[in-house]
């Protein structure tokens, strides 16, 4: 899938450029080089990264869980306990992509921006708020996708 090989794409540089942020505050800092706002910029390679790695997560199936109770269950409940977290994964992270929105939407006009270096907030929060609602979506999905399935396996 295309989509899933640019997200990997952006989050593996932006991975990268946090370590290669962090490498060039370590070196510099054993020469006595204090380079200031590195931090600011780990933080910006970090939102992408992480914004990143959740969606390919939420793409593959690959959330961590917990299978001490579905491991003793029937498949039947399982596919139904898989659609509960389905849905509570949806309604979580649109939760989420709807308060993030509403700090954007808040913060705004304020023209946010860091401390040292002075960069925006905003676009940080807005690559937040497009992962967050990608991966609400990629739950809503999974929800109906497991819902058809339980039909078909009820027919049968």
């Amino acid at each position: 899938m295309i989509a899933r090989r640019i997200v990997f794409a952006i989050g593996a540089t932006a991975l990268c450029g946090a370590m290669l942020a962090n490498f060039a505050g370590v070196v510099g800092r054993a020469f006595g080089w204090n380079p200031l706002g590195l931090v600011e910029a780990v933080q910006v390679f970090v939102v992408a990264a992480i914004s990143a790695s959740l969606v390919i997560a939420t793409m593959e199936g690959a959330h961590a869980s917990v299978q001490m109770l579905s491991a003793r269950l029937g498949p039947l409940a399982v596919r139904r306990l898989a659609r509960l977290s389905d849905g509570l994964g949806f309604l979580f992270f649109a939760a989420v992509t709807a308060g993030m929105a509403w700090m954007l939407w808040d913060t705004w006009p304020l023209g946010e921006r860091t401390d040292v270096l002075g960069l925006p907030v905003a676009p940080e929060r807005v690559v937040g708020i497009l992962a967050m609602g990608w991966i609400s979506l990629l739950f809503l999905a999974a929800l109906f996708r497991r819902r058809g399935e339980d039909r078909h396996a009820d027919r049968t």
